[in-house]
């Protein structure tokens, strides 16, 4: 029986799509090179991609499904996440019974259709499309609302006689002519516009972003990119300008970085901030808006999402009189409100609290905030060395970015105060190695850190179309929840994907916790200067939840998916001394 590559190699040549030495070459490129045959004959230019896909529906005896004109239910492409669909090409077109349609670009991949299989639960039927449809069908399905709005001023743009539009962010205009510019009508209308929706939809970041040919508005809503709308690049310079003016910015520089910040007030009188980033590019300047919602409700130790052990673990360090609590993570994990939520939970008329943050993201009565300014040479390092003069109790440090910063907070918590600060790292017990890397001797460690906190951010389930399903066994023990929680007959949540939703299924974010207090046994083990494993381990052993496990936790409570589990935590080393969860040492 002939393979795949013979049956494609006799239909290249018998419907004369390709001459014999064309083919010749590419057969000798690809056994140079390796890789997909179909994806070299496009590279190299001797197919397209609707003479792909016409081989490969012969070949595999696939039907070709054209996708570009279809109305595809926003609930069946929410059962897949959105990256996913990105990054392999593909789309569920749609669900009858048991069966998922799944449209793709490369129906000869069997591993993604197993895996979607395995998050799904349904049976595959892989049909075959263009990738240019999967990825315009793909837009449209998952395109916001409100693009009704955009559409409009930029017509009212388009139309107004008055507003003259400049092409280029280079162009010589004084600063009498930007301001002038900048006050037109549609241009603010355009600004607050962007701005009021990323409100709307929760957005933590708004990315104004200059391509070559067009600007592209971002936002990052629960964690994930999402774009929103492609401009004429003819808008961009009117756009920054304005965003400029509105935040005291030097609207005469092009070619620094710069930094600032705005407020607007919203309908219903509510108060938002925002923090400006300017960054140069190649094709002009790159704004990012920081979305700072100031309602401190969200500041509450008992609502970030800690589990009831980890969350008297960390009270217990926080109450101590002096020592170090690190929350540790990447940008964006939420590390800051954490960090605001311990100061909040210690907050009292008796004690000396002051912080040093760039900039300040949350103004809490009562505690002393020092916004750093670089500019001025108010570093870290030296609001430290004088914030030590100043007699404090607390000292809350945004971050530590260098040495010379970790050496102060270290001497800090030595001296007697209760230092609470934020580390780049990926685990707590990764924070003991990290802090060694930056020289601090193991026993410093021992003496002044009371706890580490490791901390990330999952999606939430929508409540609106929340659903309930079983997943199989081989997926059970494929993500090791039996080690974990026993039993097997567990139920999971999952969102349908509803108009209150964008159709993700997701709205909102929950955190997922490690807390690692340093016992006499972990500190035994830094003096010894074990590896992160041999940390791990032992925190485990003494009752420390992980990443994984408190993700899985939070998956069976229905407050997030297994897809996110898998998305956001590694899988945790399997070691033969592991108790079980329900055999572990209280914390």
């Amino acid at each position: 029986m002939a393979t795949l590559k013979e049956r494609i190699r006799d239909i290249l040549l018998r419907e004369k799509i390709l001459k014999p030495e064309d083919l010749e070459r590419a057969l000798q490129e690809q056994a140079r090179s390796g890789g997909d045959l179909s994806k070299l004959l496009i590279r190299m230019g001797l197919v397209n991609e609707e003479q792909i896909a016409f081989l490969l529906s012969e070949g595999l005896q696939l039907p070709i499904m054209n996708i570009s004109r279809m109305k595809i239910d926003p609930s069946v492409v929410a059962m897949i996440p959105l990256d996913v669909l990105k990054k392999y090409k593909i789309l569920p077109v749609s669900c009858i019974g048991g069966n998922l349609a799944l449209a793709m670009a490369d129906p000869l991949n069997i591993f993604i259709i197993d895996n979607i299989k395995a998050l799904t639960g349904l049976n595959i039927t892989p049909v075959i499309s263009r990738p240019k449809d999967i990825e315009e069908a793909l837009e449209r399905c998952t395109a916001p609302q409100s693009q009704d709005s955009f559409e409009q001023i930029k017509k009212d743009i388009k139309e107004a006689e008055d507003l003259e539009l400049v092409s280029e962010a280079t162009e010589r205009m004084d600063a009498v002519q930007v301001e002038h510019l900048v006050q037109e009508a549609p241009i603010i209308r355009l600004t607050m516009t962007i701005i009021r929706q990323a409100v709307m939809a929760k957005a933590s970041d708004v990315f104004i972003e200059p391509m070559e040919k067009h600007v592209r508005i971002r936002y990052r809503v629960d964690g994930l990119l999402r774009e929103i709308d492609r401009m004429a690049k003819a808008l961009h310079f009117s756009i920054v300008s304005r965003i400029k003016v509105v935040s005291n910015l030097d609207i005469s520089e092009h070619r620094l970085p710069q930094d600032g910040r705005f407020k607007v007030v919203l309908d219903g009188g509510k108060e938002v901030d925002f923090r400006v980033s300017v960054l140069p590019t190649a094709h002009g300047e790159k704004i990012v808006l920081r979305v700072l919602d100031k309602n401190l409700d969200r500041v509450d130790i008992e609502k970030i999402g800690f589990e009831a052990a980890p969350l008297a673990r960390l009270k217990e360090c926080c109450v101590r009189p002096h020592g170090m609590v690190l929350v540790c993570g990447p940008t964006g994990s939420g590390k800051t409100t954490t960090l605001y939520s311990v100061l909040r939970f210690i907050d009292s008329p008796g004690r000396n609290i002051v912080t040093v943050e760039d900039p300040v993201e949350y103004q809490m009565k009562g505690i002393n905030q020092v916004n750093i300014r670089f500019e001025v040479g108010l570093t870290f390092t030296a609001t430290l060395r004088s914030i030590l003069r100043q007699d404090p109790d607390v000292i809350m440090i945004g971050e530590i970015r260098d040495t010379e910063t970790l050496d102060i907070a270290v001497k800090a918590a030595l001296t007697g105060h209760l230092v609470l600060s934020s580390l780049h790292t990926t685990t707590a017990a990764g924070s003991i190695v990290r802090m060694i890397n930056m020289g601090i001797e193991p026993f410093l460690i021992c003496s002044s850190v009371n706890c580490f906190v490791s901390q990330r951010l999952l999606r939430r389930i929508c409540p609106a179309c929340k659903e309930e399903y079983k997943i199989s066994s081989t997926l059970y023990d494929k993500l090791g929840i039996g080690q974990f929680i026993p039993g097997k007959d567990l139920s999971f949540f999952r969102g349908k994907g509803c108009a209150q939703c964008f159709s993700t299924g997701y709205s909102g974010r929950v955190g997922i916790n490690e807390v690692l207090p340093l016992t006499s046994a972990l500190k035994k083990l830094i003096l010894a200067k074990a590896g992160e494993i041999d940390i791990k381990a032992q925190g485990r052993r003494e009752g420390m939840h992980t990443l994984r496990e408190d993700a899985i936790l939070k998956a069976v409570k229905g407050l997030t998916t297994l897809e996110e589990v898998v998305r956001v935590t590694a899988a945790d080393e399997v070691r033969r001394d592991a108790p079980h969860a329900a055999e572990r040492t209280p914390g």
